[in-house]
């Protein structure tokens, strides 16, 4: 059985699985170069069906997540197309009237400048009010039919936050025993938090589901009130949270403390409050930056922390998986690993709303084979496509003027030029990663004991926040020697923050955080990518060091490369010297 998964939302994205296995999945921004792409994944389908060697005609089943999806936001492609002032407009003109003011304005005039019919190519006449969701579900439907000329009665939707909780839980490996699986994330078909337990060969049985986990939602709204984008920048708010404390931070984080509660496996408001954005801004008014940081970050781990605990109290399953958007906090995900009564957290590559055309595809499997039990776990986050030598090299003499270098390349002579203080941009020749963090194959990586790396990297080609930390990749042989990990937690996706060890201040200071000195890094088994590991191994010959610093091959502001053409586009137009792409090195100099 062949079954397409879809989702055609934020972070738009799009899977393949055949008999059970995963193939392929890609999110929509790899290709169309829209970062947190919003609407239908034309080049996300294609890519897979291609990959997969298929075409629509061999699809038995469409899944796809997430029924209500308002027409207002296809219209507008929120979330990707939006500005930091359309969204302080969205707040101030669409939301504060109709909260505080009882108005009913139109979230397409609030914000017309954003409204485009290349956005919105959906049947009209089947919806009678920009939000009306069933009639824009029925035009979803229409659009994925005529698209892949495909009958309508092969197409299902699935639920937002069961997607998300398939998604992490058939990708666990641990399967074999019980498992506790948490999703969280701003918001979707009409809950925020849900608690499953999974039992061995069993669906997914949900115990609570909640409207009231808003843990996302404050989030968010404390990133735009520090003047970043919401849904993207979060994590810069969490990077920034280290640099505060309780002795400057306290009155900040007071104000989160006293709104939203743990209520046993769900969520209760201490003090109820209209919005999450008003509320919240007046109460913050005159506080440093760094404060308002630090105290969602710390309200964030307490509710987190507290929840996961309850559950494994409730329920007596020590084994758990996060999935959802807010399941990409790092550092409160390494509180909760520290956490007495857990022994295993696992969280899946890419677990925002991009992975939810996986969990749709799943759940359909599930629902016409009843065999989740067979379901392949995802071991790897290499889940994209990949290109041929033959392909890199035809890009290559297409694109790279003549008095660039070209040679064959060599995991030893690419670790020399690293060792030397070289950055090297990486498109390696396996799949590309899934989700935001790269794992190696879209990457630029440079030597970790350099702390000048980080703002040579910054001035070539990230400019990113001053504050903000970048990874290391470990050869999964010495992740002992580096991160404190006695639980054995997996850490394949950078997922999980830990704490260091004194050898790391020495070997990967570029790949800890600036401040509390804490990792988030990538372990990288031989099993899961043979080359990348044996860069690593050959730049550990010459270094002694059994690490590379890494972050994701993009510059600012744009999606991580998709692409070979994508990958030498972007080398031509940032100050990198090297291109590691396929079996080939290319140089500047």
């Amino acid at each position: 059985m062949i079954i397409l998964g879809i989702h055609d939302g934020h972070n738009a994205s799009a899977a393949i699985i055949k008999n059970g296995k995963l193939i392929c999945s890609i999110a929509e921004e790899r290709l169309s170069r829209q970062k947190n792409h919003y609407g239908y994944p034309a080049k996300a389908i294609q890519c897979v069906l291609d990959f997969a060697g298929i075409t629509s005609k061999d699809i038995d089943k469409v899944a796809m997540s997430s029924k209500h999806l308002p027409p207002a936001y296809f219209y507008t492609s929120r979330n990707s197309k939006l500005s930091i002032n359309d969204y302080w407009k969205e707040q101030t003109d669409y939301w504060y009237p109709k909260l505080y003011e009882n108005k009913n304005p139109s979230y397409l005039k609030v914000l017309s400048h954003r409204v485009s019919k290349d956005n919105f190519p959906y049947d009209k006449s089947l919806i009678n009010s920009e939000n009306d969701n069933e009639g824009m579900w029925l035009a979803r439907v229409k659009y994925v039919s005529e698209r892949l000329n495909i009958d309508s009665s092969i197409i299902s939707h699935h639920d937002h936050h069961k997607c998300h909780a398939y998604y992490g839980y058939i990708a666990c490996s641990k399967r074999k025993n019980p498992l506790l699986v948490y999703t969280m994330d701003g918001f979707g078909d009409g809950a925020n938090g849900t608690v499953s337990i999974g039992n061995p060969g069993e669906p997914l049985k949900e115990i609570s589901r909640s409207s009231n986990c808003n843990i996302g939602r404050m989030y968010r709204y404390a990133t735009l009130l520090l003047g970043m984008r919401p849904a993207e920048h979060e994590y810069k708010l969490m990077g920034l949270a280290a640099y505060n404390s309780d002795k400057y931070g306290y009155e900040a984080y007071k104000v989160y403390a006293d709104t939203l509660q743990v209520d046993g496996l769900s969520f209760k408001y201490k003090e109820e409050i209209k919005d999450h954005f008003f509320y919240f801004k007046n109460k913050l008014e005159g506080q440093r930056f760094d404060a308002i940081a630090y105290g969602i970050q710390r309200r964030t781990e307490e509710l987190l922390t507290e929840w996961i605990s309850n559950g494994i109290e409730k329920t007596g399953i020590k084994n758990i998986v996060m999935s959802g958007g807010v399941a990409q906090n790092i550092k409160a995900n390494k509180l909760i690993c520290e956490l007495e009564n857990l022994d295993y957290l696992f969280v899946p590559p890419g677990p925002g709303d991009e992975s939810i055309s996986i969990g749709a595809a799943y759940i359909e499997y599930t629902k016409s084979q009843g065999e989740i039990d067979k379901i392949d776990s995802v071991s790897t986050g290499y889940l994209g496509p990949s290109y041929s030598d033959n392909l890199i090299k035809k890009e290559i003499d297409r694109m790279i003027p003549k008095h660039y270098t070209v040679q064959k390349a060599t995991n030893e002579k690419a670790a020399k030029f690293i060792a030397e203080g070289d950055i090297v941009a990486r498109f390696g020749v396996g799949k590309m990663e899934f989700g935001a963090r790269a794992l190696g194959n879209r990457s630029i990586i440079a030597d970790p004991r350099r702390p000048d790396v980080i703002h040579q990297i910054n001035k070539l080609v990230k400019m990113r926040d001053f504050w903000m930390p970048f990874a290391p990749s470990i050869l999964s042989e010495r992740q002992d020697d580096y991160i404190i990990n006695p639980k054995g937690i997996e850490a394949r996706f950078m997922a999980v923050g830990f704490d260091s060890k004194p050898l790391a201040e020495k070997d990967i200071t570029a790949g800890l955080h600036p401040f509390d000195r804490t990792a988030r890094p990538q372990i990288v088994f031989k099993e899961d990518n043979l080359e990348y590991h044996s860069l690593i191994k050959a730049f550990e010959k010459i270094t002694g060091v059994g690490a590379l610093m890494n972050t994701s091959f993009n510059i600012h502001g744009e999606s991580i490369v998709g692409t070979p053409e994508d990958a030498i586009d972007t080398f031509l137009r940032c100050g990198l010297h090297h291109l590691l792409i396929g079996g080939w090195l290319v140089s500047k100099k």
